[in-house]
């Protein structure tokens, strides 16, 4: 499963599964490794740490998606403008 981090991937795994396969946290970056979960004799997925970032998304955007911890924010007054 890959997406930004904080998004949910650890949940969506959990609710697939029907059960606790991986541990989820509130701020981002809770997954430090791969995890395999087997979902069936067919199907294993794959939880990752949430993906690096495209070199033209700004800090705002990523504030926005809740993709950064809070003591990693230079300026806030930024993305609470954008909101």
């Amino acid at each position: 499963v890959i997406g930004y981090p904080n998004v949910g991937k650890s949940s969506l795994i959990n609710s697939l599964k029907r059960a606790r396969a991986v541990g989820v946290g509130a701020e981002a970056g809770f997954t430090k490794r791969t995890q395999h979960v087997q979902l069936d004799k067919h199907i294993t997925l794959i939880d990752c740490p949430g993906i690096v970032f495209a070199a033209d998304e700004s800090e705002t955007q990523l504030v926005l998606r809740n993709c950064m911890k809070v003591e990693h924010v230079r300026d806030a007054r930024a993305a609470v403008a954008a909101a």
